[in-house]
């Protein structure tokens, strides 16, 4: 098939995306080139993938030369492709679902992936385009709008060589992930204390961290790692007993968690939004109802068999998985199957 994937454009399409969608859509893209398919992506200048890229923007939002508004700048992006539409068997864009107006004036099918918990206005804009097809990445991203069905639930994959199974992991707790109050970084420092072990915390220092979390931070009992990616972050993940995650507002999918499960490393994380579906209860971490669940949680975590962790990972969340489950939506939209 030929297939137009319309990136997000807060960062180029490239392996070490620093935004999120884009990385995805660099793996997506990869994994469908080896299953056969021709595949566009359609995102700003600096892309890198394993197909055609078509350009829309000199750059990432407000950068060489592209505008200062990011809205503006995803629209552009998305217009383009669906203007080229005709070249395509099938669109499949990121884009916040702003392209379900655009569906009946598309030359093509198209399919759309939101990366985020919808709110009102996604499941509006659905509403007013009924015919639009979407795909969601749990069973939990749509399920406050039980009205809106998704044509598919493919959960994010991961490119599982980039995650080294750590069968010896140090002697610390981690949490990775943005500091901001709904991710629970506190939380994840009280509960490391009420265990008496020790908490590295890994993310981009902002305005929260340095206000709430760096005054407890003392270098023994809870250390700062900073902001990691690559080879740090992969022995980051790998050395940890545990990953503690917990979170305090419902996530569409909790991709650290699969990151670290890659790494053997088990899962302690609260049980909201998506985090049943990706933690199996007993085989790669516990869920907890509320934080002081995490002291039987953390424990009961140190006792399961991280090879098992990593397997069991391997086979749910892999990049092949992930694309063959889209190749074949692309399939049943190209044959009129979904209507």
């Amino acid at each position: 098939m030929r297939l137009a994937l319309v990136s997000t454009v807060s960062s180029p399409v490239r392996s070490d995306a620093h935004g999120s969608v884009e990385a995805w859509t660099w793996l997506l893209t990869r994994e469908l080139n080896r299953l056969g398919h021709a595949v566009t992506v359609f995102g700003c200048a600096g892309s890198e993938v394993d197909g055609e890229v078509m350009v829309t923007l000199p750059g990432p939002y407000a950068t060489n030369g592209a505008p200062d508004d990011w809205q503006v700048c995803e629209w552009m992006n998305l217009c383009r492709a669906v203007e080229q539409s005709n070249n395509f068997d099938v669109v499949h864009s990121q884009a916040y679902l702003w392209g379900a107006p655009l569906g009946p004036m598309a030359r093509s099918p198209m399919l759309h992936t939101l990366h985020i918990v919808p709110d009102d206005n996604h499941a509006a804009l659905w509403r007013a385009w009924p015919r639009t097809h979407v795909t969601a990445l749990s069973r939990h991203q749509w399920s406050e709008f039980p009205d809106l069905q998704a044509v598919a639930i493919i959960p994010h994959g991961v490119d599982v060589a980039q995650f080294t199974f750590q069968p010896d992991p140090g002697d610390y707790l981690l949490y990775l992930g943005r500091f901001v109050s709904g991710k629970g970084p506190l939380h994840a420092i009280e509960i490391a204390r009420a265990l008496g072990m020790r908490l590295v915390l890994a993310g981009p220092e902002n305005a929260y961290y340095r206000e709430k979390v760096k005054p407890l931070v003392d270098s023994r009992t809870v250390e700062f790692a900073g902001f990691v990616r690559g080879a740090e972050r992969d022995r980051l993940l790998g050395g940890a007993r545990a990953l503690v995650y917990p979170i305090q507002h419902p996530e569409a999918f909790g991709l650290v968690l699969v990151e670290a499960m890659l790494c053997g490393t088990p899962v302690a994380a609260m049980r909201l939004g998506a985090v049943p579906e990706i933690v199996q209860e007993g085989v790669t971490g516990f869920t907890a109802l509320a934080v002081e669940d995490f002291r039987q949680a953390v424990p009961n975590c140190l006792r399961l068999d991280r090879r098992r962790v990593r397997e069991a990972a391997e086979q749910r969340f892999s990049a092949p998985r992930m694309a063959a489950g889209y190749a074949a939506v692309y399939e049943r939209l190209v044959r009129g199957g979904i209507l």
